[in-house]
């Protein structure tokens, strides 16, 4: 018995302490826990929160109006207040868009946008909200806006994506970023023989790329690293993300012999500036 009663006690202080965690957690999302106040919280002043948090409440706005449609999530989005909740867990994500968009707009001056992997136009939304501001900025969006082939999933833990985003539509994209039509070239069809086809930028100053696959990958950083300007930035969305090791081999012997800063985030993302 007294055994027993000194394992009731260590799981009733474990319970305890976790319940108490759970008290002070100030986000949760995306992968991510923390007890610590996150950009959006608070009245910070800086550019970088406040321009974040502007591109965020339009966001929602355009959502509980119903002028952006989430078709990546609509299996479990049943109301306005689902969309907030996928907002809300990727929070960070969208933080690291904005913040990486930031640096390349600030340093950069060609003010072309690529983004590979476009889905909805939820992430390039954020990118959208800065550069627009500039009256020469354009954004190429490169996308099939449909099903992912085994052609382009070559790596056999990538197998598993073949068929998946069969639901996108890229008149669904093209309404949610309706006010920036005049800005964005649709460039519609597979990485990477879309390339020879598109309507393709001479300089760029920011690349996003979330492709799920290690060979698109690849061939987006061929076709577009020389096209980035010094100081220009790449997000990469899948790099740390577990079942993707085949994307960040890639990435990492891309930029071995490179100057480059790197920085591999907690959220499984990673942003690389041109040196």
């Amino acid at each position: 018995m007294g055994f027993l009663r000194k394992i009731c006690k260590i799981f009733i202080r474990l319970l305890g302490y976790d319940v108490l965690r759970k008290k002070y957690i100030k986000f949760k999302g995306w992968g991510l826990i923390s007890n610590t106040y996150p950009p959006w919280i608070g009245n910070s002043k800086n550019k970088t929160s406040l321009g974040y948090k502007n591109a965020e409440n339009k966001l929602i706005r355009k959502l509980k109006k119903k002028k952006f449609y989430l078709s990546q999530f609509s299996y479990k989005i049943k109301n306005f207040e689902g969309n907030l909740d996928i907002i809300k867990d990727l929070r960070y994500r969208h933080y690291y868009v904005y913040y990486s968009s930031l640096l390349a707009f600030s340093n950069t001056s060609s003010k072309n946008v690529v983004e590979c992997g476009v889905c909805d136009g939820l992430t390039i939304f954020f990118c959208i909200s800065l550069f627009s501001k500039n009256k020469n900025s354009k954004f190429y969006l490169y996308d099939s806006w449909s099903a992912m082939r085994a052609k382009e999933l070559i790596k056999k833990n990538e197998k598993k994506n073949i068929g998946r985003y069969d639901n996108l539509d890229v008149k669904n994209t093209k309404n949610n970023l309706i006010e920036f039509k005049d800005k964005i070239i649709y460039n519609k069809g597979f990485i990477p023989d879309i390339f020879s086809k598109a309507n393709n930028p001479k300089n760029i100053s920011w690349l996003h790329i979330d492709l799920n696959s290690s060979m698109p990958t690849l061939e987006s950083l061929k076709f577009f690293y020389p096209k980035l300007e010094e100081n220009g930035v790449i997000l990469f969305d899948d790099y740390g993300g577990v079942g993707y090791e085949a994307t960040r081999n890639v990435v990492e012997n891309f930029f071995r012999n490179k100057k480059i800063n790197f920085l591999h985030l907690p959220t499984g993302r990673a942003i690389v500036i041109k040196k």
